[in-house]
């Protein structure tokens, strides 16, 4: 019995169908005979060279018929790297569309070799790549058409590195994850942690010397180090900060090198942790930002105690940035200096004006005893 080619028999109605779709080709599942198509877990841009073939991806439409439905023509849009022939498909999708898939992908291995020519796989399922969904205690298969984990033993070497893995992630002293002889440092929740081997992951809590930072998770860091201890409130700094146009190099000065801390006590406002003092930036719900410094009371010339509540420090309207250049430059010594400094300035305008009424008022005297001379000189002229 000759066998029948989907394209032939429907080609017409899937064009028809897919007018409006989002794609720029339409794949077939007969012609995956010498195609592929790689799983990936979660998101695509985590998977190992993705930098290197983004720009040959485009959307396509996976086309598959489901025969038991009134509309029998089903869709997916997934990428496709057109120079290699690979498609690439979110894990979790895959079951959904292989339950339809696969019996096109069969269809076009048969018509292949029914055709007589060679074939590069024996069964369907060789189409499907694996390998980035390995994982050390289980491994993926495709069994009676569904994409499944089987346990597999794991070796005590295995265990012993898996084990030391887990501990230093758990551990709260580290902050930065890397593999021994890899450029790239991460936060503890990045994707690219569990690509890392056990037998080479290490861990430090200063930034590892020689190594830049993940490009992907370097602003949780920035974050997690700035919000520590309160980290569960990342989401809502990270939102305030992003408002006030905050940017990743910004984040990276203020969290690491000078060290500010970050919280936030009452909604939309945040509240910041400079070398001394404590401050609190509001205004975020209207674009109008104005910075509280703590108050104080002096006890001597040069000491104080900080006590309840805040003042505004008059920099209403400034930039998010300019506010936290403003803290990380304060210091209660350099606010001493800049009173000394603005007490001198009084002193120096004071001693200036009392130089001024000084010498007009000896002017004053010079020029009454001239006419003081002049009265007395025609006095006695006229005797």
């Amino acid at each position: 019995m000759e066998l029948k080619s989907e394209k032939v028999f429907y080609e017409r109605e899937v064009n028809e169908a897919l007018m409006d779709a989002d794609c720029e080709c339409i794949l077939w599942g007969e012609d995956f005979y010498d195609m592929k198509i790689v799983l990936y877990p979660k998101k695509i841009s985590a998977i190992p060279g993705y930098e290197d073939i983004k720009k040959s991806l485009v959307n396509a439409a996976l086309v598959y018929f489901d025969f038991s439905s009134e509309n029998y023509i089903k869709s997916s849009i997934v990428r496709f790297d057109w120079d290699r022939q690979i498609v690439y498909i979110a894990e979790g999708n895959f079951n959904a569309i292989w339950k339809f898939f696969q019996k096109s992908v069969d269809l076009g291995i048969r018509i292949q070799k029914e055709n007589g020519n060679e074939v590069p796989v024996d069964q369907k399922e060789d189409i499907v790549d694996l390998t980035l969904l390995e994982r050390k205690g289980s491994k993926p298969v495709i069994s009676k058409g569904q994409l499944t984990y089987i346990a597999r033993e794991v070796s005590e070497d295995e265990k012993k590195a898996l084990g030391r893995k887990q501990s230093l992630l758990d551990n709260q002293k580290y902050k930065f994850y890397y593999a021994a002889g890899g450029d790239v440092y991460h936060d503890r929740d990045c994707e690219c942690i569990k690509a890392i081997a056990p037998e080479s992951f290490e861990a430090s809590d200063i930034v590892p010397e020689g190594m830049r930072p993940c490009k992907k998770c370097k602003r949780k860091m920035y974050l997690r180090a700035a919000c520590s201890p309160y980290v569960k409130q990342i989401p809502q700094v990270d939102l305030l900060l992003t408002r006030g146009g905050i940017m990743d190099f910004h984040l990276e000065k203020f969290a690491f090198e000078e060290g500010l801390k970050f919280r936030i006590d009452t909604a939309g406002e945040l509240t910041v942790k400079g070398k001394e003092d404590t401050w609190i930036i509001k205004g975020f719900d209207k674009n109008f930002l104005s910075l509280w410094h703590n108050n104080y009371v002096k006890t001597a010339p040069r000491e104080r105690y900080i006590t309840q509540g805040f003042h505004n420090q008059k920099l209403d309207g400034k930039k998010l940035y300019s506010m936290l250049e403003y803290i990380c430059g304060y210091t209660f010594d350099k606010h001493l200096e800049a009173e000394d400094r603005a007490e001198q300035a009084r002193i120096e305008e004071q001693r200036a004006e009392e130089a001024r009424i000084k010498r007009e008022k000896s002017l004053i005297g010079r020029i009454e005893a001239l006419f003081r001379n002049i009265f007395s000189w025609k006095s006695k002229r006229n005797k």
